[in-house]
């Protein structure tokens, strides 16, 4: 057990933070002013009831809806969002008096109703009938069509209940709902509150739900269709699984555990679940993963449709995502953000809780040693990154970066309850959520609750991580010299900036390890303690969100006394050295000798991660030194894999499993072993006999390699049994399975595969999911973007708004210099005609291009550690 104390680093930081933490507070006032992309604050709703007519086998619908608003100020127009709707009539009333308005469209989908004449302060109704056309896609309010059923879903979170029905859809508009539907009375209509009245009549069935708590507009949710659905015991409120027709027996994994989830989140929060109800839906086309609706959760069906006992490693996300989920119900739902610049907000807490959660039901699944921070590094590095907390205007500015309000959001969160504690840290979020139930809240009033539970001033710590982009480099030189810098990759160019940096120190001197906390503020600080030290490690636990670097004398006492460290703190060594590889500070050797030190460390999660960093070094592989590298694995790799197996067993940890499936791939790949490439086709051809015979993550890279090492004469055969598989199989994993781990090369089965993403088999969706494996598979992109510009049109209409505009950093960021010439020409065309798309465009370039200049850099210092293997 390490020893911790603190040591704040002088009283000039406790007077910087306090300085930032004065600031931070005067620039909340900003918050409140009206701004051009927002509704003006001189009309407010209360509360507002929507009427739906909705047949899922008919592409129109149409409503009213009465918004309860009090006009603050003096006025002659009104605004309210809508996007692609008919307004067919809009009025005010108040009493028996009726003011028509005229209705103009303006930017940032902002509707405005005109008076004639001067509307006066006061409480009105804003009476609107509309109607609209059912979406295709995966937002808004969608169609999905599923095994010759039409059902209807709905996606709102961003902006996109405004698509559904007009509304005040900002999220600081926190107000009740009720919600009526009208639908053909053989079809399930389910909302976020129980029924409160339903009625049939000339076989239309009428549903009105009771009203619901104050929530934004983006939470609200309903579905139509001919749904089966089953009850879920043991919830502290009322709870059902809808999924679609014929599939209620796919559920009882997803029954069995979430009574324990939503009891141990309670717990936490020390407030009972809120909201009436908890019901699940599983949808068979959805964007995400996941959404939080008030009292109706939508999920992707892979991950409520599973079989009755998964394998430990398949049961991991749906699980987690179920935890992540529920915690929304109180951080994002209970309390809410008040604008998206805030969205992190709701996803670094949820996806914290979630892993809080994971550790302490699920301790077999090893979520204590996940590293998060390493999700956000790569993205967090880019020269082009924006802060977590960045100004919103429209609906791709919320997406742009949403990975990192996960996980680099996560991170910060982590670092502030290993600075303080687990205990403070929910002590003081059950202190934030009491203060703000039900309302809605700013970054800082988090930091304020925790700063509360904690001797250290985390709000001015904590906005520089979350307002500022990137993250620190720190450098420990002799005599215990400290530097801080902008981390960035090689020949990058960022914009300097300096952190307040929590410092864990684990240190040796005079074979004596010490630890301690130090704070450093500045480009340069010196601690004498680290002068004499034989070796340091600064990121205790490897909670830390910072990469770092030692002299390499210390680096080499560290290696030699690695077992000093746990394992997090393994994998953080080694993934850190892999980081400064790429930012051109160390050279390939220094990372070959903390991967081989580590290669084969006893505990398989180091090994994993050795893996992985050896994975990395692919985009180095070519024709001229693939062989080389083949023989490296077949030496070093092949006989851990040997000792594995490729026969899962019931008393195989997830790491044993994880390790089995990662060697696998990495061998299969690029090993050149012609006994992996028979016993992938027989592991494949026995998995699609039969589905359950083989575990997927073996299944998938069985697929993987002998489809790859197919002969061509064989390949067709490949390719037809694979989907008619596909079409057989019931549960969404095994389909998915089947379809996206086939590896072709040849034109006309290239051509096949995105052919599939057009078509019934392959959801809106997943459209976009399809095409990037088909380009990942690709060494040369030509007929990729063959088949786009053949395609492109049918492809963009059936794909949601946010897979359009990320499009080209998932299917075209490359290291090919031919791939990328071929990209731009494709995006040049239709960028500016797509929201968002030319920021997906510049993520494409800037990752492209880092690439290329990394491959620039190490290329021939890869080529010459492979030959010196050899020799």
């Amino acid at each position: 057990m390490k020893r911790m104390t603190a040591l704040l680093n002088g009283a000039a930081l406790v007077l910087i933070l306090n300085l930032f933490a004065l600031n931070a507070l005067l620039s909340n006032t900003a918050l409140a002013a009206d701004v051009e992309y927002r509704l003006p604050s001189s009309v407010t709703p209360t509360f507002q009831s929507i009427h739906l007519d909705i047949d899922p086998d008919k592409p129109n619908y149409s409503g009213t809806t009465d918004i309860e608003v009090t006009v603050n100020t003096p006025t002659k127009r009104v605004g309210f969002y809508q996007h692609d709707l008919s307004i067919i009539s809009a009025a005010l009333l108040q009493g028996d008096e009726v003011l028509s308005l005229d209705v103009t469209q303006s930017d940032f989908d902002i509707n405005w109703g005109a008076a004639e004449t001067l509307i006066e302060p006061g409480k009105y109704t804003l009476q609107i009938t509309f109607e609209g056309k059912v979406n295709t896609s995966s937002d808004g309010m969608y169609l999905s069509r599923f095994e010759d059923s039409n059902y209807i879903f709905t996606q709102f979170e961003d902006m996109h209940a405004r698509k559904a029905f007009p509304s005040f859809d900002e999220p600081i508009f926190k107000i009740p709902y009720q919600m009526t539907i009208s639908a053909p009375a053989h079809q399930v209509v389910v909302s976020n509150t129980p029924v409160e009245t339903e009625t049939v009549s000339d076989g239309v069935k009428t549903v009105t739900f009771e009203k619901t708590k104050p929530m934004p507009t983006y939470l609200i949710a309903y579905t139509v269709g001919p749904f089966d659905s089953t009850e879920m015991e043991g919830l502290s409120v009322p709870g059902r699984i809808y999924v679609p027709k014929g599939y209620v027996d796919k559920t009882k994994f997803v029954i069995k555990h979430t009574p324990e989830i939503l009891a141990s989140l309670e717990d936490f929060f020390g407030i009972k679940y809120p909201y009436k109800k908890l019901d699940f839906v599983a949808v068979p086309n959805f964007t995400h993963g996941a959404m939080e609706n008030v009292g109706l959760i939508t999920y992707r069906d892979s991950l409520l449709l599973l079989a009755d006992n998964p394998s430990v490693t398949e049961r991991s996300a749906p699980l987690n995502v179920i935890a992540h989920e529920l915690a929304h119900q109180w951080f994002g739902n209970l309390v809410t953000m008040a604008w998206w610049d805030d969205l992190w907000l709701n996803e670094a807490f949820a996806s914290w809780a979630a892993s809080h959660t994971m550790k302490e039901l699920y301790p077999e699944l090893n979520y204590a040693d996940r590293l998060v921070q390493e999700g956000a590094f790569g993205a967090d590095a880019s020269p082009t990154v924006k802060p977590v907390k960045k100004v919103v205007k429209r609906q791709p500015d919320v997406m742009d970066g949403l990975g990192l309000n996960y996980s680099k959001g996560e991170s910060i969160l982590q670092m502030i309850e290993s600075l303080i504690g687990t205990e403070n840290f929910r002590k003081g979020v059950r202190n934030y959520m009491k203060t703000h139930s039900w309302g809605n809240t700013v970054a800082d009033d988090l930091w304020r609750a925790l700063d509360g539970v904690s001797d250290f001033n985390l709000s001015a710590m904590m906005k520089a991580y979350l307002e500022q982009p990137g993250y620190p480099v720190i450098h420990i030189t002799d005599g215990g010299k400290v530097t801080q810098s902008r981390f960035h990759y090689a020949g990058a160019s960022v914009e300097e900036q300096t952190w307040a940096i929590p410092l864990k120190l684990t240190y040796q001197v005079n074979n004596e390890i010490k630890s301690e906390i130090v704070f450093i503020d500045k480009t340069t600080t010196v601690l004498p303690q680290l002068a004499e030290a034989d070796w340091v490690y600064p990121n205790d636990n490897a909670t830390g969100y910072f990469r770092w670097s030692v002299p390499q004398k210390q680096l080499d006492n560290l290696l030699a006394n690695i077992d000093a460290l746990n394992k997090r703190e393994k994998k953080n060594v080694l993934y850190n050295y892999q980081a400064l590889l790429n930012a051109d500070e160390v050279g390939v050797d220094s990372v070959m000798k903390v991967l081989n030190t580590l290669s084969g460390d006893d505990d398989p999660a180091v090994t994993i991660a050795a893996v992985g960093v050896l994975q990395e070094f692919d985009y180095l592989v070519n024709d001229n030194n693939d062989e080389a590298y083949a023989a490296l694995l077949n030496k070093t790799y092949m006989p851990l894999l040997d000792a594995l197996t490729l026969n899962q067993q019931d008393t195989d940890s997830s790491d044993v499993i994880r390790l089995r499936n990662q060697l696998y791939g990495l061998l299969g790949m690029y090993a050149d072993s012609e006994m992996l490439v028979k016993k992938s086709e027989k592991l494949a051809k026995q998995y699609i006999a039969d589905t359950t015979s083989v575990p997927s993550g073996i299944a998938a890279t069985a697929i993987a390699i002998a489809t790859k090492n197919s002969a061509k004469e064989n390949s067709e055969k490949w390719f037809a049994d694979l989907l008619g598989a596909f079409k057989k199989a019931q549960l969404p994993n095994v389909k998915r399975t089947l379809l996206y781990s086939m590896r072709f090369d040849d034109k006309e089965l290239v051509f096949k595969m995105l052919d599939l993403a057009l078509t019934d088999n392959v959801t809106p969706a997943n459209a976009l999911y399809m095409v990037t494996r088909v380009a990942r598979n690709l060494d040369d992109h030509t007929l990729l973007y063959q088949w786009l510009n053949e395609n492109k049109e049918a492809l963009l209409k059936k794909m949601p708004d946010y897979h359009v505009s990320s499009m080209p950093e998932y299917v075209s960021s490359t290291c090919s210099v031919e791939n990328l010439n071929m990209a731009n020409a494709f995006y040049a065309d239709i960028m500016s005609k797509h929201e968002g798309m030319s920021r997906g465009v510049e993520i494409m370039q800037d990752e492209s291009q880092q690439c290329l200049r990394l491959k620039d850099a190490f290329q021939q210092d890869f080529d010459n550690f492979l030959a010196s293997y050899q020799s």
